[in-house]
Parts: structure tokens; C-alpha cells; sequence
């Protein structure tokens, strides 16, 4: 197989509604989309959520990344998929990788998604025979609101769809104690509810919500302190009766492995685009698994279903996830680029892909709407 030609485009599509946490309030995409072309006239396609409250790369860096990858694929003649992984590892340890992981996900998904079309199996089966599991299970998410009618109005939803697993976002301890009050006697007991405060708690308060949090019968707690306050994240862990999950906290200059080593949390929010794309979401997995922590799923904001669809190959191959998060396409999205409808059954439910490839077909109307031209490598 040659890559003989890679269009780079610039995502933008309105939410359904406004989505804030602690870190920021978005109604529209902040992504890019990688379409490889190869020599047969075979397409794969990729994408990438830079964030730079998260990692540090723009939306601009990310399409500059992006070009800056192609230029060194394009052309490339690949023998079989242990070339492809190879040749990914060695791209993604120069600088070009580093520094842009969301568009180093774009491209590598799109180079992956393109090589299991051709070998008419999906994504998940080329690195492992057989699934984790046959089904997956989602977790919705609560957004944050201002006013208890609207999250009274959402939390219907929650309860319509049967989900056994949510996430709650806050911004504060006091409203964030007071929504969930409200959540837990609206939703009753059985289900299973964690929160996200998205670094906007300092160690104190968050140690005091723990405890203040008890009656609510909390699961987990995901990033309760800054990013950089990582011996305040170790405190705060240190201190809890419910694991602790980094998000944020993963790509300080540090990186994951220091919060593996230094037992710094009790789990991590692995999320494709910010970890720099399949391979290396894998390789956290298995480092995070030796040690025994809590892995979950993340999903990004506004993200299509060929990130979705990613996700759920990921999960695939990933034994032991905690929690797996995304899939809610059009529920936040005015439209997806797929075809396929990719949202979870009754109770969160969704099966492993079949297809081939990601397991997506792109439609090419939505992509002609949605989708700027940013560059063309050929």
C-alpha cells in the first residue's frame, strides 16, 4: 500500500446545546479530520480534539501538526501492519508527534482505519484476536447547569435511556454538593454516579467534598485539583475513600508515567486524542494495568463518530475498563459526519465493531458541509 495523497480539513459543527465545566463553555467543534488516500483509491479517515487547556495544542498548531505529519507519510510504501505500527512509533518519537497529539491521532487513525479496510477486519481485530468483551457499557454525562429546571429536564433523559453509569461535572463544592442531592434522589440509588470537577477544586475542598459527598454514595472522583498540582493530586488520593482519576493531570511535562510510578492517583482518563492516538493509549493502558489502577474511556467534547468509533475499538482490546465515555454523536452534535447511528442501546449498551476498518461510513454531504479545507499533501 502507498499513501499518495492526505487532505487535512478543519471541523466546525454547532452543539445541540452549550456544554461547560470548570475549564471552559463551547457550543460548536474544536476539531480537524484526516482523509488518507492510497494508491488503489482506498480512504481512511481520522480525527483529532486538540485542547489547550489540556495539553497544550491549539486548534492552529494542531492543522499545522497535521501537515507536518503527512509530509513525512506521503509516498511511503507499507508492507504489512507491523510496518505501519513501526513506522507510527518512529514518526511519533519526533518532535512533530509530541508536541501535537491530537494530530498525531488524526493521522494515525486515518492510516489504520485505511490498512483494516483493506484487510476487511475492524481496527480492534488487527492488534487482538478476540474482544475484551462482546458488549461495552457508556456512561452518560451531566453537564454542568445553571439552574435546577434544566438539570431536572436532562436528568429525564438519563432516566428514559436506563444508563447504569453517569458523570457528573461541577465547578464548585458548594453547587456541586447541591446537584448532587438533587441527582441522586431524582435517580435513586442503584446508579452508578462519579464526578468530574475539572481542576477547579483546591486540596482542601476537595478532600472536604470526599467527605461531605458520603450520602451520595460518589464512585469515583476525576481530577479534583490543577493540573500541575500533582502533590496535591497524591494528597487528595491519599486521603480518599473513593479512587481518584487523573484527566488533566496526565499531560503535565511529566507525562502519565510518572503518575503510574509515583502512585500519584488511583486511575487515568485515557482519551485518544490527547494521549497521541491508539498505539499510544494502548501502551498507558498496559503500564496503568501492571500497577493494578483504574482505567476508564474519556470522550472529547463535540467529538463525530469516527473518534467515537475509535474509542469503541480501543475498549475492544482493553480488558478490566472502568468506565467508557462518548458515542453521544447527535445527542450533542447538529449533525455527524457518519452514517451510521452509534449511539448505546437501553442501559448504556453498545456491541464491539464488526466492520471493517473503524466501522464507519462517511457521509460525504455532511462532509461537503461541515468539513474547511485546510491542506492537501500529495
Amino acid at each position: 500500500m502507498r499513501i499518495e495523497k492526505i487532505k487535512i480539513y478543519n471541523l466546525k459543527i454547532p452543539f445541540r446545546l452549550k456544554i461547560t465545566h470548570g475549564l471552559y463553555t463551547r457550543n460548536h467543534t474544536e476539531a480537524i479530520v484526516v482523509v488518507n488516500h492510497d494508491d488503489k483509491g482506498n480512504k481512511g479517515y481520522g480525527e483529532g480534539t486538540p485542547r489547550n487547556f489540556v495539553t497544550g495544542e491549539t486548534l492552529n498548531e494542531c492543522l499545522r501538526g497535521a501537515k507536518a505529519l503527512s509530509l513525512e507519510i506521503i509516498g511511503k510504501e507499507i508492507n504489512s501492519f507491523d510496518d505501519l505500527k513501526y513506522s507510527l512509533a518512529t514518526l511519533w518519537r519526533k518532535e512533530k508527534g509530541v508536541l501535537h497529539p491530537a494530530a498525531f491521532c488524526a493521522v494515525e487513525l486515518s492510516l489504520f482505519d485505511l490498512w483494516a479496510r483493506k484487510e476487511k477486519a475492524p481496527l480492534w481485530k488487527l492488534f487482538d484476536e478476540t474482544s475484551a468483551s462482546n458488549i461495552l457499557k457508556y456512561s452518560g454525562i451531566v453537564p454542568y447547569f445553571e439552574n435546577e429546571i434544566d438539570l431536572l429536564k436532562f436528568l429525564d433523559l438519563i432516566t428514559e435511556s436506563k444508563l447504569q453509569f453517569i458523570k457528573v461535572k461541577i465547578i464548585d463544592k458548594i453547587s456541586g454538593l447541591s446537584h448532587l442531592k438533587l441527582i441522586r434522589e431524582k435517580l435513586g440509588k442503584d446508579i452508578n454516579i462519579r464526578v468530574d470537577a475539572n481542576a477547579v477544586l483546591n486540596v482542601k475542598d476537595a478532600i472536604s467534598f470526599i467527605k461531605e459527598a458520603r450520602p451520595y454514595k460518589i464512585s469515583a472522583l476525576e481530577q479534583p485539583v490543577a493540573k500541575d498540582d500533582l502533590m496535591g493530586l497524591k494528597k487528595v488520593s491519599q486521603s480518599s475513600d473513593i479512587p481518584i482519576i487523573a484527566d488533566e493531570s496526565m499531560y503535565t511535562s511529566y507525562g502519565p508515567s510518572f503518575l503510574i510510578e509515583n502512585e500519584i492517583c488511583h486511575g487515568l482518563n485515557i482519551r485518544l486524542s490527547s494521549c497521541g492516538g491508539f498505539q499510544n493509549a494502548i501502551n498507558i493502558w498496559k503500564q496503568a494495568r501492571s500497577k493494578k489502577m483504574i482505567c476508564m474511556i474519556g470522550a472529547h467534547v463535540g467529538e463525530t463518530g469516527i473518534l467515537s468509533l475509535a474509542g469503541r475499538n480501543f475498549a475492544a482490546i482493553c480488558p478490566g475498563i472502568k468506565y467508557i465515555e462518548g458515542s453521544y454523536s447527535t445527542i450533542v452534535l447538529k449533525e455527524d459526519l457518519v452514517k451510521e447511528n452509534i449511539f448505546f442501546d437501553s442501559k448504556g449498551c453498545a456491541s464491539v465493531p464488526a466492520e471493517p476498518g473503524l466501522g464507519i461510513t462517511n457521509g460525504e454531504a455532511a462532509i461537503r458541509k461541515w468539513l474547511v479545507p485546510y491542506a492537501t499533501v500529495a
